[in-house]
């Protein structure tokens, strides 16, 4: 059975990370084609809404999705019901946007964000319809329709978001990307996934997946308004440039972290969940999933620094090189991004979601103070508020998990620190080569070369296992794909 969940668990992981990052690429592409059209205004917009469509999906997917996830014998009544349920939620709360959005948008003083946001909101709807269907994929480790189902979509809304943008849409494009990513997404799984909700709403399986999704989803909610505020501060302080700004930055440093982020939860809360009784395997595996995350987040973080203004040039054009400071700082956050994520989905796979919940008011509460005072020293006081606040998250989250796994703060950053020394003389190396006056693209290209490898020597020297983890996996997606 070990070997078998492993084998799973690598599968998942592979075809998780394709999804991710093959998404993440195709945003990438496409937030390069649209951010020379569009301007930072647009984007400013987009992202000053962000926060009230991030916090309603919270509670269109949160909560019930994870207790069916963790649920060890789910029936098709739970099934049903979370539909239902997750259907009334999405009418009620597009209802409440719709009626809010003339406040909202007299609260930024932007007229044209009602409108907007009306027709933004429709995503609540369609993310209700599907989000069961995902949900059973995601619990049967399938992540290989998963992976297929959001790839597409993908591709066919960024083509729309793009045809929009050079018709003249404007801001429109960035609005129907995500219509039509969402509406593409739901009626994929409505079509590939076998069930589909029977007329029963049953309330003992209601109660049941309240008691544990409850705390979950006041977790969700409380992470996806700290996670957004400070988009939220922004918007209201300065005007809508520096807002899109922000948010250009913003998307460009999620590109690697959520993706990577987004990969361990995605594969490692079902298997915690089965192992969450097992604490020697569960400290193992733990260990194992950080030391491998950080092998790749640690330097990708550090090279991103290094190389920022060449990048921003090349990708986006000179028009949003006031950016580039924002996105350095965001990277600072993102170094410690994997083992706050993995910490936490160790907690959460445990059902110890009134914990969580507690402590997660404590640290996002600490969080938001911090950025509130930062805000006095403008946009990068903020931003370095935010940075902190990350640190601090990982601190408790990792002391809520020592319990569960024995997998101590100072043991995980033993074991990791040799990773970030390698990863930080890497850095040197890579951004002292900044000032060398050649032209944009061969300096971001000797930066990246003299990176990767000091990187690889050093791992090589420093007999890193994790060097050949990397390669064996890359070798498993490549075979996978004879």
């Amino acid at each position: 059975m070990e070997t078998n969940l492993r084998q799973r668990a690598l599968s998942g992981t592979i075809w998780s990370a394709t999804q991710k990052f093959g998404l993440s690429i195709l945003m990438f592409l496409s937030n390069i084609v649209l951010a020379r059209k569009l301007t930072p205004d647009d984007f400013g917009c987009i992202g000053m809404l962000s926060i009230f469509i991030t916090i309603s999906n919270a509670l269109v997917y949160g909560g019930f999705v994870s207790a069916l996830i963790q649920k060890k014998e789910a029936e098709n009544k739970d099934y049903s019901t979370v539909f239902y349920w997750n259907i009334f939620i999405s009418l009620l709360l597009y209802f409440i946007l719709f009626i809010s959005a003339p406040v909202i948008a007299r609260f930024y003083d932007i007229n044209r964000l009602s409108l907007i946001l009306r027709v933004q909101g429709i995503v609540l709807i369609l993310n209700g319809l599907g989000v069961v269907q995902m949900t059973i994929v995601r619990r049967h480790l399938d992540f290989k329709k998963l992976a297929i189902a959001n790839i597409v979509s993908s591709i066919l809304s960024v083509s729309t978001a793009i045809v929009l943008a050079y018709a003249g849409a404007g801001i429109w494009a960035l609005v129907f990307q995500q219509l039509s990513f969402s509406l593409l997404n739901c009626l994929i799984f409505w079509f590939s996934t076998s069930w589909h909700p029977a007329l029963v709403f049953s309330i003992d399986s209601f109660r049941s997946m309240f008691s544990y999704g409850s705390f979950l989803l006041l977790n969700d909610l409380i992470n996806s308004f700290c996670d957004n505020i400070q988009g939220l501060f922004i918007g209201k302080q300065f005007n809508p440039a520096t807002m899109g700004y922000y948010t250009q930055a913003k998307r460009l440093e999620e590109v690697p972290t959520q993706s990577i982020s987004q990969v361990v939860a995605q594969v490692t809360f079902p298997i915690y969940s089965r192992i969450q009784n097992e604490k020697e395997r569960l400290r193992h595996a733990v260990k194992e999933t950080l030391l491998l995350m950080n092998y790749l987040n640690f330097p990708l973080m550090l090279l991103l620094i290094a190389v920022a203004k060449p990048l921003f040039i090349i990708l986006f054009s000179d028009k949003w090189l006031e950016s580039v400071p924002y996105f350095q700082i965001l990277c600072v956050a993102g170094i410690v991004n994997c083992m706050q994520s993995v910490n936490y989905q160790v907690v959460s796979a445990g059902g110890r979601s009134r914990e969580l919940f507690f402590w997660n008011i404590v640290k996002r509460g600490a969080g938001v103070l911090l950025m509130v005072i930062g805000l006095i020293y403008g946009v990068k006081g903020l931003l370095w508020g935010m940075v902190v606040s990350f640190y601090i998250i990982y601190v408790i989250n990792a002391r809520l998990a020592y319990p569960v796994t024995g997998y101590s703060i100072y043991t995980q950053i033993k074991d990791n620190f040799p990773i970030l020394i390698i990863a930080l003389v890497s850095f040197f190396g890579s951004f002292l080569l900044q000032d060398i006056p050649i032209s944009n693209l061969p300096l971001l290209l000797l930066q990246v070369i003299v990176f990767i490898l000091i990187y690889l020597s050093l791992s090589f020297v420093f007999k890193r296992k994790e060097l050949g983890m990397t390669l064996s996996i890359i070798n498993s997606l490549v075979h996978r794909n004879d």
